[in-house]
């Protein structure tokens, strides 16, 4: 009885969901997935026609790809729940082998067989990715805004795959050949089973791991910290521009000694921002940790090292910030510290302002508590 109770009592935040090397080991085997499956079905009717296969042959494998999608689906919902790990690996261990033995009867010159089930298998790796992972987070019982913003995180695993067609690209105008492209897909599947196997337990139903490393808070110009992070950038970009007027002009500007000078430093300037940027994230939720402990923060490293290597999860974080905040002023009988609305507009917008108007309200905060 004490354990049920337990469980019932289980809720995950965002922060708890990306300071976990199980949530990482999902992201990063949905990114393999992504991006080697966008590669192959990008090129794989060019590399199927080069062969001489003719259009009903070519539609074999994209009949078992969306038949995979039902039994990826119903395999997600009757097994994901329990065995996470196992509804992942199965198929995905499948798709890799069906995958090498139809990368050797390609090479040696056929294409036929096989077709319907490696489409057949791909299209169960594609649906049980997304519907497991969902499955999963949501045994952690998580509030609507930090599954919303789990999922977001995951989904840009979908935006970068988009890039994957450009590496194929170059794959198949290096070589000529669909070859290549099926072994970079079989490297990809392969890593996903490695970083999934070195996560043997994916749910999330048992209790997240407390956090809390405070940092002394401190109070910041929020004009300062928006113009040091939006200069550089800015004065790149005009920079750029300007050479790009003049060039159709006749001028060379970076033909010009003093224009390379400028045009370094300010490269200069604009890693320092990143740097400073870098910083702020480590400072802010380590200081909101300071002010008051909660569950939904991150650690300073951990906010650190996502904004280095997942920067598109900046916003989501920014915006789980802009919550925590108001939360602290409802209890406080405040308004309202931030809008919710225009946090979101102006970090897809214009991201140091809305870095500014969290600091802002980090501000506002501190001397509440203060006071």
């Amino acid at each position: 009885m004490e354990n049920t109770s337990a469980s019932h009592s289980v809720r995950w935040t965002l922060a708890d969901f990306l300071s976990t090397y199980r949530f990482w080991a999902l992201f990063a085997a949905a990114l393999f997935v992504a991006v080697g499956g966008q590669s192959l079905t990008t090129f794989f009717p060019l590399m199927l026609s080069e062969t001489g296969s003719s259009y009903q042959t070519i539609g074999l494998f994209y009949f078992g790809l969306n038949f995979g999608w039902v039994i990826g689906a119903f395999l997600a919902f009757v097994v994901g729940g329990r065995h996470p790990l196992w509804a992942l690996i199965s198929p995905l261990t499948l798709c890799t082998l069906t995958a090498i033995a139809f990368s050797a009867i390609f090479y040696l010159g056929g294409t036929l067989a096989l077709l319907f089930p490696f489409g057949l298998l791909l299209g169960t790796v594609q649906a049980v990715f997304p519907i497991t992972i969902a499955v999963t987070l949501n045994g952690g019982r998580p509030s609507r805004l930090d599954f919303a913003g789990a999922l977001a995180v995951l989904s840009t695993t979908l935006l970068a795959s988009n890039f994957a067609a450009f590496g194929s690209s170059l794959l198949y105008g290096r070589f000529q050949n669909g070859l290549p492209i099926l072994l970079a897909f079989v490297a990809y599947l392969v890593l996903a089973v490695i970083v999934l196997m070195a996560a043997p337990n994916l749910s999330f139903v048992d209790q997240p791991r407390p956090r809390h490393v405070p940092l002394e808070p401190r109070r910041r110009s929020p004009w300062k910290v928006a113009l040091l992070l939006l200069t550089p950038p800015v004065l790149l970009g005009a920079m750029i521009l300007a050479n790009y007027i003049l060039e159709d002009r006749g001028y060379e500007l970076f033909a010009s000694p003093a224009f390379l000078i400028g045009y370094y430093l300010i490269l200069a300037l604009v890693v320092a921002a990143f740097i400073y940027f870098l910083y702020w994230m480590y400072r802010i939720h380590g200081e909101l940790a300071g002010a008051e402990p909660s569950q939904r923060l991150l650690t300073p490293l951990g906010a650190l090292l996502i904004a280095l290597l997942a920067p598109l999860a900046v916003p989501i974080l920014i915006t789980t910030l802009g919550d925590i905040l108001n939360d602290r002023a409802r209890e406080r009988g405040q308004a309202r510290a931030v809008s919710i609305s225009w946090l979101a507009i102006w970090t897809f917008l214009l991201p140091p302002v809305a870095f500014a108007l969290i600091q802002n309200a980090a501000n506002k905060s501190y001397a509440l508590d203060a006071s």
